[in-house]
């Protein structure tokens, strides 16, 4: 080997030496300095298993179970509108009425009509009588069957005449809109002096014997809905005022814009507060396998699946975990295993972290 040669590779091994001597020294300089970075700052979320709540917690609202639209059977103007929103009405009271000059001209012209109409039946009659009594001495067969003929269709006349004055009636009995039961007035659809159409809704009026706690239900959940469920409900204004009930109806059809399904609770002697319109709260009380409920912000995708960052409470530092969960809601997401009761799950800046980093628990981290 020649002496150039050689020192060619002496000075190439020199080189290498001093590269790696440079690296070693930036990778303890590096160490050095995370080691001395303080603490990150997190915000966790101690986890707490409980019952599964088949429909979570879900807001409604109170409705009534009966509701009526009352409208006139024939269009017209509306002379007086008794009622308002609020007010109760009674069985029988009346709620509107319609102008009924014109139909009371036509209840008086069928009774003349049906004046009349006896008039020919009783001279009809009396000519019958009559021929009867005559034939067959003076009066002929022919003339006995005309006088029958004419008594059966002056009958007849009759007839047609108490079925127009029944009509008649019942046209201006339809003038005035009555209610069927007691209730309370929910809506009205008609100002007096305003021109209805017939079938138009004038007055709503709800029943109050019976009322509906009404929940839109996540397709979710509603497979695992049942009408033999218990639903405890409660006021959002008064916690305090609560109602049992339970499910009566279950939608078959979802909604085609939020895609929730229809709950209907019946109620069991709800308090006077549980009013119209109020907004409750449902939970079942029946008890599913517990899971921990954590916010999506807690989630972290480590690429095989789902998984949280908890903080060991001996060393402030920092552990990923595997998790199992049950399903995904709005913004939040049910966990059944990987963490257990207490544990302290980061729920802010999770995809900053890696494993054995040191965290300093923020203030307001929630228990």
């Amino acid at each position: 080997m020649t002496p150039k040669l050689s020192a060619s590779r002496s000075a190439l091994l020199r080189g290498l030496s001093l590269a790696a001597a440079l690296l070693l020294l930036s990778a303890c300089q590096g160490e050095d300095e995370q080691a001395e970075l303080p603490p990150r700052p997190v915000k966790t979320v101690t986890v707490s298993f409980n019952p599964d709540d088949t429909f979570g917690s879900l807001v409604g609202e109170v409705q009534p179970r009966f509701e009526t639209n009352f409208s006139f059977r024939q269009g017209g103007e509306v002379r007086e509108r008794t009622v308002d929103v609020g007010d109760l009405v009674k069985a029988g009271d009346v709620l509107a009425q319609l102008d009924s000059e014109d139909q009371q001209d036509a209840v008086r012209k069928a009774e003349a009509n049906v004046f009349a109409a006896r008039a020919n039946l009783d001279n009809a009659v009396m000519n019958r009588d009559r021929l009867q009594s005559l034939y067959p001495r003076t009066a002929t067969r022919q003339a006995l069957d005309a006088a029958i003929a004419q008594a059966t269709t002056a009958q007849a006349s009759v007839d047609a005449a108490n079925a127009a004055l029944r009509v008649a009636n019942n046209n201006l009995d339809n003038r005035t809109v009555k209610a069927n039961a007691d209730g309370v007035v929910t809506a009205v659809g008609a100002e007096t002096g305003q021109n209805v159409g017939a079938g138009q809704m004038v007055v709503r009026v709800a029943r109050m014997e019976e009322k509906d706690a009404v929940f839109q239900v996540p397709e979710s959940a509603i497979q695992s809905a049942s009408r033999d469920m218990r639903i405890e409900v409660r006021l959002l204004s008064n916690p305090q005022s609560t109602a049992g009930g339970r499910v009566r109806e279950i939608s078959p059809v979802a909604d085609p814009i939020t895609r929730n399904f229809t709950i209907r609770v019946a109620l069991d002697n709800p308090p006077e507060d549980f009013r119209f319109g109020s907004a409750v709260r449902g939970s079942v009380r029946q008890a599913g396998d517990p899971v921990a409920r954590l916010p999506m912000t807690a989630l972290f995708n480590q690429g095989s699946g789902s998984a949280v960052w908890i903080v060991d409470p001996g060393s402030s530092t920092t552990k990923l975990v595997p998790v199992t969960v049950l399903r995904f809601e709005t913004q939040d997401f049910l966990v059944t295993t990987g963490v257990a009761d207490g544990d302290h799950v980061v729920v802010a800046g999770a995809q900053q972290l890696r494993p054995g980093m040191p965290v300093r628990l923020l203030e307001g981290s929630l228990e």
